[in-house]
């Protein structure tokens, strides 16, 4: 079992991913930021106008987290127009957020690809 996790060490493709996720750990973290911002300020203007739907807070960031990730269970939603409205624009933001990340390692990852390696010739 340890062999297996020895063989990670040295496999050319984790490490480049794991230098990728190291280099860019800032803008990572502000991601995650915009994100969390993102579910808390969503759930507030939720909750403050579907009070009827959202029995609690907790109700209305676990909608917003659904929401952000774009699942969508369907066992809390908003039955007013101006909710539906909210939650429309709501999809549409997370569906953003939910890509930057991706774009972000994509980038890192075309970078490290395009260093120079130790013969000084780019892979």
């Amino acid at each position: 079992m340890f062999r297996v996790f020895k063989a990670f060490r040295y496999s050319k493709n984790l490490v480049r991913i794991i230098n990728v996720i190291k280099n860019s750990k800032n803008a990572l973290l502000a991601v995650c930021t915009l994100a969390v911002g993102y579910i808390l300020i969503s759930a507030l203007i939720i909750f403050n106008v579907e009070g009827d739907s959202f029995e609690s807070f907790f109700d209305a960031l676990y909608w917003a987290t659904v929401s952000l990730t774009t699942v969508g269970y369907g066992d809390i939603y908003p039955v007013t127009t101006a909710g539906r409205i909210i939650t429309m624009i709501s999809s549409l933001f997370g569906i953003a957020i939910v890509a930057l990340p991706a774009g972000i390692i994509t980038a890192g990852y075309l970078e490290e690809l395009n260093k120079p390696n130790e013969e000084g010739t780019v892979e």
